[in-house]
């Protein structure tokens, strides 16, 4: 076989000369059964067949036109590898593929110890055998035109990770070689490729550019490198390609050796990690504008001002686009916009309204309220949760994703936080636990300018509820029982969590705790005094009326229960709205009257009234007592005096100097936490 006959010419080196022409490749089958029809399946296979090894090596003998011999292993009166053996003493080069139904794995390592270029089962088809045998003809190709021999092509082949091609200076493909671990990279058949042109396996631009590459290699007798896109059977991947001069001419032809490394992994490492890297950048910058927006908080007056420079801060940023911010949640499911900035506030109105529309379990408005978490949409047109109007307004406003963050502190939530991202796929974990985090910063700084104002303020709003529910525990036992229950004070001991310390009168602790528990309100309990018909509870109720009021930002002054009936007195800043605050309230107690509604004075007590109560409250021992033990260093850590010894200096007992002390502070904490 000749390299005229295997190699398809063209008139000029860019491919614009003629067609190419497909050359057959002519096998010789020996085997009592018929070979597989898929091995001349097409017009490049043409297959004659023989039964007998002798048929064979007279087929051989007066037509040496053959490229590869296909034999079975089983043979009457012999083996495949006696064939194989008579047919390497004739013609060494000839490709000889072992194809049997009866062999093994002795078999095959014997027949390519014996030179067999390759060795099949015939269980692995037709298909299989006709590309076998057209990697063989195209080895032998390459070996008659190259001078390397057979037995060195298959040993670097088996050597390559990767795909490698022999390609003349016409960007004619005349030898694939491709290790065991290559199968699913390939362009084309690969074996198929032999003979063609860059131009049969690429688009024109592609090939184009790779036969320059070929070109320039072969001019400076160095490495060039190339990284290029291809489809394969493993599907769309990259390609490192290194091409290397081949050294010798091939029918007058210089020739290149073309690497191609499967480079997909390291490409979708390299852009994970610039991705990661601009996430970084982008929270590094974000956390500095919200650092910034904090720092704007800083002393701010009112609520509007808060919420007008936070808004302004995240919509004038490179990363958002608008920004708004809602009030609190009342019982019509009703939120209004009370600030934006980028936007028209009507368009914001719009999609807020778009968004109630919705069913309570789909409103993620509700959700931001009532769960306390944040709501994303990461890209607006794909989003499953929107719904066709809410998609709608979002486009023509031209959001690409947004964020819904709660405003809450502790147990009070301030409403919702709203903002629109200046791409799609914002808002990773990481940004969003940042914007989480100015949610509460605003949610506290909110808190505490109406706390100021409460506290400085010589007026309040005080506000007197009446509640007569069975819904309400304490209506319920305060009528079953005839007894009185009446709120002693309040600690926070979690965000969403009071404690409730209740005086009872005309039933015991016991009586008290197992009802509450029946009614399903009591989540914990502790009773701190019991003497019989009177007693102090110390309650963790799942929900309650003044954990209610405290959520809607008020100061419970007292809550009473007796008759059926529980009246809660709470006071609020003056700039309250109180229709926010009563709707909140009947969200549990829907059937509740606001009974009062008046504004009260809240004279401000100076240092020196402080003072002036204590003085007039404290007897003279006490006084004595706790002025002798602060100076004696008691009450450091670790304490400088002993309570001994500070009795021992007052020349009292030890008793006497702790019921003293026990009684001061008691009356010290007392004035403190009901002024």
């Amino acid at each position: 076989m000749t390299s005229e006959r295997q190699r398809v010419d063209r008139e000029s080196p860019d491919g614009n000369g003629d067609a190419p022409a497909t050359r057959t490749i002519r096998v010789l089958y020996v085997d009592e059964a018929d070979p597989p029809a898929a091995l001349s399946d097409g017009s490049d296979v043409s297959v004659s067949a023989v039964s007998t090894a002798a048929a064979a090596r007279d087929r051989l003998a007066t037509d040496g036109d053959v490229d590869c011999v296909v034999s079975e292993y089983d043979l009457p009166e012999t083996d495949g590898l006696a064939l194989l053996e008579a047919v390497r003493h004739d013609h060494p080069n000839l490709p000889f593929v072992l194809y049997t139904g009866s062999g093994s794995e002795a078999v095959a390592s014997e027949a390519v110890g014996m030179g067999a270029t390759d060795y099949l089962r015939k269980a692995d088809g037709g298909d299989r055998l006709r590309e076998r045998v057209g990697r063989a003809v195209a080895a032998a190709s390459v070996e008659t035109d190259s001078g390397v021999s057979g037995d060195r092509l298959r040993e670097l082949t088996n050597a390559f990770p990767d795909v490698a091609f022999v390609i003349d200076e016409t960007g004619q493909y005349l030898e694939v070689l491709s290790g065991p671990g290559t199968a699913d990279l390939r362009t084309v058949e690969q074996e198929r490729l032999v003979g063609k042109h860059l131009h049969d396996a690429f688009p024109d631009e592609q090939a184009d550019r790779f036969l320059a590459l070929i070109r320039t290699t072969l001019e400076t007798g160095g490495v060039e490198t190339i990284e290029y896109e291809a489809d394969t059977a493993a599907g769309t991947r990259w390609f490192e390609g290194r091409t290397a001069p081949l050294g010798d001419t091939i029918d007058g032809r210089q020739a290149v050796v073309w690497v191609a490394r499967d480079v997909t992994e390291r490409r979708e490492n390299e852009r994970r990690l610039a991705e990661s890297r601009d996430a970084l950048t982008r929270l590094s910058r974000i956390n500095a504008l919200i650092h910034r927006i904090v720092q704007s908080l800083v002393g701010s007056a009112t609520r509007e001002e808060i919420e007008r420079t936070v808004c302004e801060e995240l919509a004038n940023s490179e990363f958002y686009q608008f920004a708004w911010i809602g009030g609190p949640w009342v019982k019509d499911e009703r939120m209004h916009p009370e600030t934006v900035v980028g936007v028209d506030r009507g368009d914001v109105e719009r999609l807020v309204e778009a968004t109630q529309a919705k069913s309570p379990g789909d409103n993620a408005l509700a959700r931001v309220v009532r769960e306390s978490e944040s709501v994303v949409v990461s890209d607006v047109d794909r989003s499953d949760a929107l719904s066709e109007r809410e998609r709608e307004i979002m486009v023509d406003i031209g959001m690409s994703s947004a964020v819904l963050v709660p405003l809450t502190y502790g147990n009070t939530n301030y409403g919702v936080l709203g903002i629109s991202g200046a791409c799609t796929g914002a808002y990773s974990d990481r940004e969003l636990t940042a914007l989480e985090t100015l949610g509460e910063i605003v949610a506290f700084a909110i808190n505490a300018v109406k706390n100021r104002k409460l506290l400085l303020s010589d007026t309040a709003v005080e506000l007197e509820f009446e509640v007569d529910s069975p819904k309400s525990g304490f209506c319920r036992l305060s009528s079953e029982l005839g007894a009185r229950f009446a709120l002693e004070g309040v600690v926070p001991i979690r965000e969403d969590k009071l404690l409730e310390y209740v005086a009872v009168e005309g039933a015991s602790a016991s009586t008290v705790v197992d009802r509450l528990a029946d009614y399903g309100v009591l989540e914990g309990s502790r009773v701190v005094t019991d003497d019989g018909d009177e007693c102090l509870l110390e309650l963790d109720l799942a929900w309650s009326g003044v954990d209610r009021l405290v959520k809607a930002g008020t100061v419970v002054k007292s809550a009473v229960a007796e008759d059926g009936t529980v009246r809660y007195v709470a006071e609020a800043s003056s700039d309250v709205n109180v229709r926010d605050v009563v709707d909140s309230f009947r969200t549990i107690y829907p059937d509740a009257d606001l009974v009062s509604k008046q504004e009260v004075d809240r004279p401000v007590d100076t240092d020196q009234e402080f003072r002036q109560t204590l003085r007039r409250d404290l007897t003279e021992k006490q006084r004595t007592a706790l002025q002798a033990a602060y100076f004696a260093g008691y009450y450091e850590y670790p304490r400088e005096s002993t309570g001994e010894e500070v009795a021992d200096s007052l020349d009292i007992s030890s008793p006497t100097l702790h019921q003293h002390l026990r009684a001061a502070q008691r009356k010290l904490v007392g004035t403190f936490l009901d002024g």
